[in-house]
């Protein structure tokens, strides 16, 4: 099953992807069975359950106890952090109650040594050096943020983009730099199109002579062949482009009769050193097809910037972005950012 935006993954979907991976597996599955063997993402089943023990519960299952050694502080802290991202502030104990939060006040107590007044100012200390949370500090009280300083994704990405990043995606600019997990960075980089809005088909490595994946927007005519390259200083083009001119004529005829009559070719990197203007221009000669080039950190600030503003984003303004040859740099990207 492809699941090709998050307005796809309903509650009801959760529950039969949970009910058939228990049917196979012949037993009720655990958090990572589920997330590993589905295609439901963990910020899913915040979205609809907002802890996946309620998902366990819901299906008449037993969910597990906090009493067992195998839990950590994670998991603590994890719940914790959940109820401020779906409250919006840090819950009082008798929110925690009324959510029915587990593990119980009383199991933080006693495994802390602390107050339940006291539990905010251990989540900040636990959360400001993990990029997931990002989005959880603007909600502590000031008061418990005075002396501690606020990171940033990888110290770079600004607050005002990071703070809408979703947790998934907390190592995607590190992904960008490791050669070793490039296939991951292939998955995030048409993971951040999905939620985008576009209709993604994944290939990537071991696909044959095809690009990481397809991003789709139909309804405006147009698609994205995109190339993801995990580099750990910069990428340069060299010599693959006639690697680049197969992906797009392999693809652009079954793409224009299905309606998508624009094309754009696209390759998302770390950095760039520098790019062979005689490289674009046998791509353009060859296929028609300009090739675009952008920085996972500037790809990173429009999905941030579509989660905090989806109308000023719509598939139709976000083709903008893929018109011109070359790399678009990080002050153009701010610019059309900022365009209204």
């Amino acid at each position: 099953m492809n699941i090709a935006r998050d307005t796809t993954v309903t509650k009801e979907l959760i529950k039969s992807e949970y009910s058939k991976l228990k049917e196979h597996l012949g037993h009720q599955p655990s958090s990572k069975d589920f997330y590993k063997q589905t295609n439901i993402k963990e910020y899913h089943v915040i979205t609809h359950f907002l802890f996946y023990s309620n998902l366990v519960e819901e299906m008449g299952d037993i969910r597990k106890s906090f009493g067992q050694e195998d839990y950590g502080d994670e998991e603590y802290w994890e719940n914790y952090g959940n109820l401020i991202r779906k409250i919006g502030k840090t819950p009082t104990a008798a929110e925690w109650r009324f959510y029915q939060c587990k593990p119980l006040i009383s199991s933080y107590i006693k495994r802390f040594s602390k107050k339940w007044s006291e539990i905010p100012s251990l989540f900040l200390n636990y959360a400001t050096d993990k990029p997931e949370w990002l989005d959880i500090i603007p909600l502590i009280p000031s008061v418990l943020k005075e002396n501690v300083q606020i990171p940033i994704i990888n110290s770079s990405l600004e607050f005002k983009y990071s703070q809408f990043i979703p947790p998934i995606l907390s190592d995607f600019l590190t992904l960008s730099t490791s050669e070793e997990k490039s296939t991951e960075f292939e998955r995030k980089v048409n993971l951040i199109f999905q939620m985008l809005g576009f209709e993604v088909n994944n290939y990537g490595q071991g696909t044959g002579r095809n690009p990481d994946g397809i991003a789709k927007a139909t309804q405006f005519g147009y698609a994205i062949l995109i190339d993801a390259k995990a580099r750990r200083d910069t990428y340069q083009i060299g010599t693959e482009d006639r690697k680049f001119i197969e992906y797009i004529k392999t693809h652009i005829n079954t793409l224009n009769r299905t309606g998508h009559r624009i094309v754009y070719f696209l390759i998302v990197s770390s950095n760039f050193k520098s790019v062979s203007d005689i490289s674009l221009k046998n791509i353009l000669r060859e296929t028609g097809i300009s090739t675009t080039l952008i920085t996972a950190f500037s790809l990173l600030k429009i999905l941030a910037r579509k989660i905090e503003q989806p109308n000023n984003l719509p598939l139709d303004r976000i083709k903008d972005i893929f018109i011109t040859q070359g790399i678009i740099t990080d002050k153009q990207i701010e610019k059309f950012l900022l365009a209204k």
